[in-house]
């Protein structure tokens, strides 16, 4: 009998492995479990061990003591008691480390994973039952005796294959990802839009939308174009409000870019400055900076004095406290309405969200309202268009939710926004804690190209921008697809990944970030590589390339 059940303890932490590294080796797959700890434990830091997912260590133990258990009664005496300390060692360990895991999950990471408790409790009486028989002196089975074990055990073994087989179907075709929580009505009210926060739009709107933005994150400057065209479609229907959330740790010159809009907006150019940063986001150096301030038509002098006395950083970083107390800490963030959207988001998606805000706040979808005279700091598109030589300016939202006469962002007081989960890419504090793909420069990019190993160069910028120019080889996965295309990779072969390099600095936070993808997805660390002078350090280099 306790042969039995240890039998049946290995089958069942089996199962348990097989599904975990199913569900590790591709985030967007659904998980069947109880809350949202399960979710919280795969997204950490901890959830791989040097690039490789933890459930892979789980099924590598799990398989040898299944078959150690299952071919012990076939061995003579001497091989017996080999398997007998074989398993009870092996359990053994997989108990000590488990004990460490559940440490992490309950005072590091917060958050309990049944799954995981499941492969805890297996392995715990695994050796338990174990430990104990291997420290007697064991006696050798009958050759009858060991043919009944092994009939029972075949027996285990084909009842587990006939209901693990259907269970894990199930399992693959019933699992939800968990929305993250919403923020409570008390911090909305408190932090979402300030009375000075940067605003256009109608003043009298039922609908607010509120993005949460990084200058440098390559899918904000994605979701810019589908705000922008959002903003186009529904204006005197909605009004816009920008937060800055710079992500420091992945992005060196977000910070100083967010200071250059506010110190933009002191002379009423701040939604200019907007489109212009988003536009140059390739290079966001202090010069760049000042380059793009002299496009604007902004006083040179007076800009520079302010971007270089640091006056914003204070103004920036209460935007990043708001965004912090809301429980945001990645972009681009949106609120639509009642709707909290994390990660771009495609225009049709977006304009079905706002559409159902207007429905659900009983506004008419079938025609716009008639605009209000615009007022001399208006940045409503249909403003603009109706005085085309009055600049864009932002609007205090003070003065926009006191001109409204419904509650402020269409919703009750009280009321708790609902969460709409993006499948869009964003840029979070939680990517900087994660593996980072090897950076490499064009020395070492250049030694790959020319060596034996046959590496894949893989260009993450738009497909445009690689049919004019790209390294002879090389093929093209745009940042904005890579998610959904990374299995097209070979996993045995060296990839490099690069886009444009026309700056100095941080420029290749979507390689980075398409890195970072194939990381999560068990490729080996030594094989991903990010070429960070990207195309520009290429061509000035000599090297050949192609169109």
């Amino acid at each position: 009998m306790r042969k039995s059940l240890i039998f049946g303890l290995t089958l069942l932490g089996l199962f348990d492995s097989l599904y975990l590294l199913w569900i590790y080796t591709s985030p967007s797959r659904p998980m069947v479990c109880l809350g949202t700890g399960c979710d919280a434990v795969r997204a950490s830091a901890y959830a791989h061990l040097w690039g490789i997912p933890l459930p892979a260590f789980g099924v590598l133990m799990y398989a040898t003591l299944t078959l150690l258990v299952f071919a012990e009664p076939l061995w003579p005496a001497v091989g017996q008691r080999t398997t007998a300390y074989a398993v009870a060692g092996i359990s053994s360990a997989g108990f000590l480390f488990s004990l460490y895991l559940t440490y992490l999950q309950g005072f590091v990471i917060h958050a309990w994973c049944a799954w995981c408790e499941v492969s805890a409790i297996a392995v715990t009486l695994i050796a338990a039952l174990t430990v104990p028989a291997a420290l007697r002196t064991l006696l050798p089975l009958e050759p009858a005796a060991a043919l009944a074990r092994m009939r029972v055990n075949t027996a285990l073994l084909a009842a587990a294959m006939l209901a693990g087989i259907p269970g894990f179907y199930w399992l693959a075709q019933h699992g939800e990802e968990p929305a993250p929580p919403a923020p409570p009505a008390v911090a909305l009210t408190e932090h979402l839009v300030r009375p000075d926060s940067h605003a256009t739009g109608n003043p009298q709107a039922r609908l607010t939308v509120v993005e949460f933005g990084d200058f440098q994150c390559p899918y904000c400057q994605q979701a810019e174009e589908v705000a922008r065209k959002i903003r186009e479609k529904y204006g005197d229907r909605l009004r816009f409000v920008f937060r800055q959330l710079p992500v420091v740790k992945l992005h060196a010159y977000a910070e100083k870019a967010a200071e250059a809009s506010e110190c933009a907006a002191e002379q009423g150019k701040f939604w200019e400055a907007v489109d212009k940063f988003y536009a140059g986001q390739t290079d966001l150096t202090i010069p760049a900076l000042k380059r793009y301030a002299v496009e604007l038509g902004l006083d040179a002098r007076r800009f520079n004095a302010c971007l270089d006395s640091g006056d914003m950083a204070a103004r920036v970083q209460r935007d990043t406290d708001d965004a912090y107390a809301l429980g945001i800490h990645g972009t681009p963030t949106f609120f639509i309405g009642t709707r909290l959207v994390r990660g771009e988001l495609e225009y049709p998606e977006f304009a079905r969200l706002v559409d159902e805000e207007l429905a659900r706040q009983g506004a008419s979808l079938a025609q716009t309202p008639p605009a209000p005279a615009p007022a001399a700091n208006s940045s409503s598109p249909a403003a603009m268009k109706a005085a085309p030589k009055t600049p864009r300016k932002s609007t205090p939202a003070s003065d926009l939710s006191a001109a409204s006469p419904t509650p402020a962002f269409g919703s009750p007081s009280g009321s708790v926004f609902s969460v709409f989960q993006s499948a869009g890419m964003a840029c979070s504090e939680e990517d900087a804690a994660k593996q980072q793909p090897t950076l490499i420069h064009t020395r070492e990019a250049r030694e790959l190209f020319q060596g034996a190993g046959k590496p894949l160069f893989v260009d993450v910028r738009p497909a445009r921008d690689f049919a004019s120019g790209r390294i002879p080889g090389a093929i093209n996965i745009p940042a904005e697809s890579f998610e959904q295309r990374w299995n097209s990779l070979p996993n045995d072969r060296t990839l490099v990944l690069y886009e444009s390099g026309r700056s100095t600095g941080d420029i290749c936070a979507a390689s980075r970030a398409a890195g970072r993808v194939l990381l999560s997805h068990a490729f080996a660390l030594d094989k991903v590589k990010v070429f960070q002078d990207g195309f520009a350090a290429w061509e000035k280099a000599g090297l050949p390339t192609e169109r």
